[in-house]
């Protein structure tokens, strides 16, 4: 018979056996794994029984350090730290840069790519070579997963900012690699992607607007799976975690905020500058006979998906994204010229 009890900080677990050799031989063994948990164990024999007991000292789970969004707000990144991203649409590149600076990294420390191919191809030899010149310092990086690439010869590709993540990793020593904190960013964010992202790299980070306010805050939870305290730490420098209602409120709508220059957000005009580029790659022919033209605009879509996530305009923006996903359902020409129209008119209704 086995039991065990936890009383007053001691766990005790006892075992009582008619069988003296094999309580005996369990005592010698426990009793060395007891002395390294500073506990202690007996064996007691009697005429129809063994009693074996081992105490150790124990730790209520409801006695473990609980963080607050106190200790969130006390959360700071390391003052030897690099900020890198990637993405290839212009406004969220300076977005990142945004980003970057409110999570108190100086500017001189902070290097967006993605302007253009050559800076897409050549990221991840970029990075490892930066961080074989940087060894010790943090490097906290952002990459966006849809990379349009257009080569000299008007081709589109789309490389995976999540697979060039993990080709880093790879090429990285891992006294290098430690010092890595590297975060996926997308639009798309259903489980299955999410869970990509997390086996290629540290963490996900949505796309979605941030108060200057939040962005650590925003960072905290995904620092600290990165670099976790052990249980019972006292080091209050950092939190171990963050509420769920806490990070939701992180990525809250922004519509109460009264400056932009406050915020990691697109702008209205930006997004309304963006779809005039749009209109004009439509007005070029007929779309559905032209791969070429259909897959330009296609990604020129998904890119505008994700600078619509980053707008504080509420339901709206979750109206104009359906919209977005419904071009792949257009089976015609017209029909995706009106689909067109219909979401052109929505962001129109965007201007202040």
């Amino acid at each position: 018979m086995v039991s065990l009890r936890v009383q007053n900080s001691v766990c005790s677990l006892q075992v009582i056996s008619s069988r003296q050799p094999i309580t005996a031989f369990l005592h010698r063994i426990m009793n060395k794994c007891a002395k390294i948990m500073k506990g202690h164990c007996s064996i007691k024999f009697e005429e129809t029984k063994t009693v074996f007991t081992m105490n150790i000292p124990s730790k209520p789970y409801g006695l473990q350090k609980i963080t607050t969004p106190t200790d969130i707000k006390t959360f700071k990144l390391p003052h030897q730290i690099w900020g890198i991203a990637i993405d290839d649409s212009k406004i969220q590149m300076k977005l990142l840069g945004k980003f970057f600076e409110f999570a108190g990294i100086p500017s001189d420390r902070i290097h967006i790519f993605g302007k253009d191919a050559n800076e897409i191809m050549g990221f991840v030899d970029f990075v490892v070579n930066f961080m074989d010149e940087n060894m010790g310092d943090y490097v906290l990086l952002i990459a966006d997963e849809n990379l349009d690439v257009t080569d000299e010869a008007s081709k589109h590709t789309t490389i995976s900012g999540s697979q060039l993540v993990e080709n880093i990793r790879l090429r990285l020593l891992p006294e290098q690699e430690k010092f890595l904190v590297a975060l996926i960013r997308s639009a798309n964010d259903s489980s299955s992607d999410v869970a990509i992202y997390n086996a290629r790299a540290h963490g996900f980070l949505p796309k979605a607007p941030i108060k200057k306010a939040n962005v650590l805050e925003t960072l905290a939870p995904l620092w600290m799976a990165r670099y976790p305290l052990e249980v019972g730490d006292e080091d209050d420098s950092f939190p171990s975690r963050m509420s769920r209602k806490s990070r939701a409120d992180s990525f809250s709508s922004l519509e109460s905020s009264s400056s932009l220059t406050d915020a990691v957000a697109t702008t209205p005009i930006e997004i309304i500058n963006i779809a005039k580029e749009i209109s004009a790659l439509f007005s070029k022919g007929r779309i559905m006979e032209d791969q070429v033209l259909r897959q330009n605009i296609w990604e020129k879509l998904h890119a505008l998906k994700g600078d619509l996530l980053t707008l504080q305009v509420g339901s709206k923006v979750i109206t104009a994204v359906g919209m977005i996903n419904s071009f792949r359902d257009a089976q015609s020409n017209e029909d995706l010229i009106e689909r067109w129209t219909l979401l052109q008119e929505q962001i129109l209704s965007f201007a202040p």
